[in-house]
């Protein structure tokens, strides 16, 4: 190790002389440079602080620190941490003594007219991890990471080299409290500093990948949470019966933390590099160290080396699904996660890159604008996806006989080739298509959604039974996203309805209070519904926030409404359901009178079927988007806009008018550990629910979300990376199963 310069010592002893700007250092060459501690850049954040902004925003100052650590991200942006040493800051533990330095994509910062860099190294210093250094740089803020901007930082001085930051600066362990206000203040005390992840922390969510890297959630091994029992053993919502502050509304789990991978990247020194496939319950056994960065509202402890993992329960265990007995049936809810195909869709001018886009006046917060992100980068991409969402399917819902499905691409331009078998090996020829002709005039139309049908083909290549696929294009929203229907025909088939059917026919009888779209008029099996908003709710639209609105309607992809006629293993028709497939706006904190009116017409849907025949049998769900009673995202009391409080009880008309009951209540009292669907932030929450009507819950049997998703870390094929646990993580929910008896 190279040992420090003189002038390094002058500069130590220096430190106690204080001005008003700072304290004074002895090692400039040409004239007297203040420097100011990086806590004073950083500001002091006080209990009930809620402005996190740097006091010194915008001004022009001079900071002395070790160069701690780089980093680098997919997009070859680099930057570095600079944190003073542990006996030169200003003992203020209410502020950080770290801070970041964005550098573009550059390995260099240029050194300062007339300085002693200048003077020793040139134009430009080479950044460079154990350097100590002196920076003249503008304050900045990037949404909310206080920072240095590498196009306005200037190395005055170069103190040191050969240092180990590890030796010199300290790196608190990280110790978050539980209160996630608390623990926001606490991190924010902590930007840009080292902080070590203790070993024996546990993975609480898989690793979600974004264009920024991948990232994990965890707690430390000590917490309350980690130390619960088996698969209770997790981070819940706090409405859960299983959260450990029970009877708190919204602490926001805070002893949650996220690490992040722009640290390794550097390390590496690969742009394809990603943090490593964690799924929840997964125990990080080595400690890593690394900045703390803010981005996306996270702070992320970025750690330099990869994460070192013992596998811990298999969350695909937890409540697993049961193959339906005799005399059962058993019907699904699946999010698919955007199953687009790479066939370029003659109707669709959003598609695929190079068209024009796609605007809708009734729905501007669905205008899409090519290149279209869902397209997969190849066909092999798309069939490997296929071939796990199937895998899924038959081995793990045990190849309900109808599965209702989100996200499917509303895309109808294809068929059955006539020479496909299960054996067939026919890759992308299994569907022969039209990519020319358009509407009417489509020669391969056969109405059934393409990327649906085309996963139906590949279940029976995976040994599962044979589906049909089905569904009402109409159901699509602007960029081109539909609910849909898998079906096993020896189990269930369409029913055929008639053109006065209160629901399927002319004039359906849903009683709701604004004009219906056109296509209620249409006499169809499946069937999408909808409907004008009210004015009032639109008075009252927004682009974001609580009263934003995806469009004008009720729905911006709007409710499927499908009846069966259910079999036994004879082909004889032994029930009937009514099937309505929803997939509500997304954030449930956001669009809130939007989704409530969802709700409201989707209970009127029920009302409609269940006023004909209170006898019938109504199955209803799929992504609602928000969580189900008692969970809220807003308290009691919580200001939502103006004199609006919560809770927001979006689905209160279903609880109140659809004569459905929540199959998550069955759940959460029969294995509240595996009461979820979904993970954000770490925690386990449900936004993918199952209604069911007085008729059908008499003959439930068991509804169950299979855990072969939300637990698993996501695809990272951007990185080069092929999935890590089989078919587990191909989607980010997880599916629900109910099986009950047949009359």
């Amino acid at each position: 190790m190279q040992s420090p310069r003189v002038r390094f010592a002058v500069v130590v002893a220096s430190a106690a002389v204080i001005g008003a700007s700072g304290f004074v250092s002895a090692s400039q060459a040409q004239e007297d440079v203040d420097l100011v501690h990086i806590g004073a850049v950083q500001g002091s954040i006080a209990d009930g602080d809620t402005d996190f902004s740097s006091p010194l925003a915008g001004q022009t100052v001079y900071v002395q620190g070790v160069v701690t650590q780089e980093t680098l991200d997919p997009s070859g942006n680099r930057g570095f941490f600079l944190q003073e040493r542990a006996g030169d800051t200003d003992g203020d533990p209410l502020s950080s003594d770290g801070i970041f330095v964005f550098n573009n994509q550059f390995t260099t910062v240029r050194t300062l007219n007339g300085s002693p860099a200048q003077e020793e190294l040139g134009a430009n210093w080479t950044v460079n991890v154990g350097d100590e250094i002196v920076v003249r740089a503008t304050v900045g803020d990037y949404f909310g990471n206080v920072q240095f901007s590498g196009g306005s930082t200037f190395v005055y001085d170069v103190l040191a080299t050969g240092l180990d930051p590890l030796a010199e600066v300290a790196a608190a362990e990280v110790d978050p409290p539980d209160d996630a206000t608390a623990s926001k203040e606490y991190f924010r005390r902590h930007l840009g500093m080292q902080m070590t992840v203790p070993a024996d922390s546990v993975v609480t969510a898989g690793r979600d990948v974004f264009s920024s890297g991948g990232e994990v959630w965890a707690m430390r091994g000590d917490a309350d949470a980690a130390l619960q029992e088996g698969y209770a053993g997790r981070s819940f919502r706090d409405a859960h019966p299983l959260d450990t502050a029970p009877g708190a509304f919204d602490d926001g789990n805070g002893y949650l933390f996220v690490i992040g991978d722009l640290g390794i990247r550097a390390t590496e020194d690969r742009l394809d590099s990603i943090i490593a496939p964690a799924k929840t319950f997964d125990v990080i056994s080595e400690a890593g160290t690394g900045g703390v960065y803010l981005s996306f509202a996270k702070y992320a402890v970025e750690v330099s080396e990869d994460l070192v993992l013992e596998g811990g329960l298999d969350p695909s265990e937890n409540q697993p699904v049961q193959p339906a007995g005799k005399k059962e049936v058993a019907i699904g809810s699946y999010n698919i996660e955007n199953l687009y195909d790479t066939r370029d869709n003659p109707n669709s001018g959003c598609d695929f890159e190079g068209n024009p886009g796609c605007v809708d006046a009734e729905d501007p917060e669905g205008n899409v604008n090519p290149p279209f992100d869902y397209v997969p980068g190849s066909y092999e991409e798309y069939e490997a996806r296929m071939q796990r969402e199937a895998a899924q399917i038959v081995d793990d819902l045990h190849s309900p006989a109808i599965l209702m499905t989100q996200e499917g691409e509303a895309q109808d331009v294809c068929e059955v080739n006539p020479a496909w078998s299960k054996h067939a090996d026919l890759g992308e020829d299994r569907l022969v298509c039209d990519l020319v002709n358009t509407g009417d005039a489509n020669e391969r139309s056969d109405g059934a959604p393409d990327s649906l049908q085309e996963l139906a083909l590949i279940i029976a290549e995976h040994g599962g039974p044979t589906y049909e696929a089905a569904g009402d294009l109409d159901a699509a929203d602007t960029r081109g996203i539909m609910t849909g229907f898998l079906y096993q025909p020896k189990l269930a088939e369409l029913s055929s309805v008639k053109h006065r059917d209160p629901i399927f026919g002319a004039d359906p009888d849903v009683d709701y209070p604004t004009e219906a779209d056109e296509i209620n008029a249409d006499v169809q099996n499946p069937k999408a519904l909808n409907a004008a908003l009210p004015q009032t709710v639109i008075d009252q639209c927004t682009s974001s926030g609580v009263y934003a609105c995806n469009g004008f309607d009720v729905f911006s992809r709007p409710a499927q409404v499908a009846k069966f006629d259910l079999k036994d293993k004879h082909g004889k028709k032994k029930d009937e359901i009514y099937l309505i497939n929803n997939h509500f706006s997304s954030t449930p904190n956001a669009r809130v009178l939007h989704r409530t009116e969802q709700a409201t017409y989707l209970a009127a849907i029920s009302a409609a079927i269940l006023d004909r025949d209170w006898k019938a049998k109504v199955l209803a769900g799929g992504d609602l988007n928000v969580f189900p009673r008692p969970d809220d995202p807003f308290a009691e009391g919580q200001p939502i806009a103006g004199d609006w409080v919560g809770p927001s009880d979006q689905l209160a008309a279903l609880y109140e008018d659809s004569g459905l009951s929540s199959l998550y209540d069955l759940m959460v009292e029969d294995h509240p550990e595996a009461a979820y669907s979904y993970t954000f932030s770490g925690q386990a929450q449900t936004i993918d629910q199952l209604w069911a009507s007085p008729r059908l819950l008499k003959v439930v049997e068991s509804a169950t979300s299979a855990h072969i998703n939300s637990d698993y870390p996501a695809d990272a094929y951007g990185f080069g990376e092929e999935p890590a646990y089989g078919s587990y993580g191909v989607s980010d929910h997880d599916p629900e199963v109910v099986t009950f008896r047949l009359n």
